[in-house]
């Protein structure tokens, strides 16, 4: 499956402090593939148009309710989106120019909404299309030209003020969900049997070589980057574990970090992946052995 290589060197969206996940209702899950420039819209094995510009957030249902993540002001209501949805523009107060996919048509009358209000955080923006299923999201700087999200199309760079919304994202979420957050990530490796220390350590130089280590074991570029293509390695990896150990469970402190949604993504090679997975279990088992 097609990735965009550059994804790491496009900018972080920062805005405001402690920004709410956009669907209160919905446990916070997101699909790994979409994260970070991953496969293009209506994208086959010969055919790549556009990159995913976005994250798209998912597990919603019919009528799920959609807020404003921090305080801003709406720039467009009912804007065009996949056929029978419709999408929300919304700029925050903190300079961002946030994208809302998926939205029911003429569901923002419940709230009595209409572009250029001004919304707090938390306030009601619409309601989710239930066979669409998520919420897509993108974040752009907010600049007086910004009036709309912007193609990006396989041949070219990421348009000009589009944001990584990962930092985003994890300060949403927390620390109890994805692998965005340095404690799942030191979680996941440990479960992998690549990391003996404190999943509560900051990530630093030592934490980044044993990454290295792990996406060398999964056959992923051993970079000490923590990309797409590692987010999907790991989460592969982490299934096939549970998958092979049934019944085994966590520690009640230990964080589960989030599976794959939509199936396992290519990226890395696959007898690798067995491999690597195949000396994991044997790690933990005999952990498991030697424990008291």
């Amino acid at each position: 499956m097609a990735r965009y290589a550059d994804w790491e060197k496009v900018p972080m969206a920062e805005g405001g402090p402690d920004p709410l996940w956009p669907m209160p209702t919905v446990t916070p899950k997101f699909a790994t593939w979409s994260l970070g420039g991953g496969r293009p819209s209506s994208c086959a094995a010969d055919k790549c148009e556009r990159w995913h510009a976005g994250v798209d957030l998912t597990g919603a249902p019919d009528k799920a309710l959609v807020v404003a993540p921090e305080d801003g002001t709406i720039a467009a209501l009912d804007k065009g989106w996949t056929e029978g949805t419709r999408a929300i523009f919304f700029v925050t107060d903190s300079g961002l120019f946030l994208v809302l996919g998926g939205i029911i048509a003429g569901s923002h009358k419940e709230w009595g909404r209409k572009t250029g209000d001004k919304v707090k955080k938390g306030g009601e923006l619409g309601r989710i299309v239930g066979s669409y299923g998520m919420l897509h999201f993108e974040t752009y700087a907010a600049t007086p030209g910004r009036t709309a999200n912007s193609r990006w199309w396989r041949d070219d760079p990421p348009p000009e003020g589009l944001l990584n919304p990962a930092n985003y994202i994890e300060r949403m979420v927390g620390d109890s969900v994805s692998l965005l957050q340095t404690r799942q990530r030191l979680q996941a490796l440990k479960d992998l049997g690549h990391y003996n220390g404190d999943v509560g350590a900051a990530w630093g130089a030592d934490q980044a070589e044993v990454l290295k280590k792990a996406q060398a074991a999964l056959g992923v570029t051993a970079d000490g980057k923590w990309g797409p293509a590692t987010e999907d390695a790991i989460q592969s990896a982490l299934k096939v574990v549970e998958e092979e150990e049934p019944g085994q469970t966590r520690p009640s402190d230990a964080i589960a970090p989030m599976r794959i949604v939509g199936g396992v993504v290519a990226g890395f090679v696959v007898a690798s992946l067995t491999a690597a997975v195949a000396v994991t279990l044997r790690w933990r088992r005999r952990s498991r052995e030697v424990s008291p």
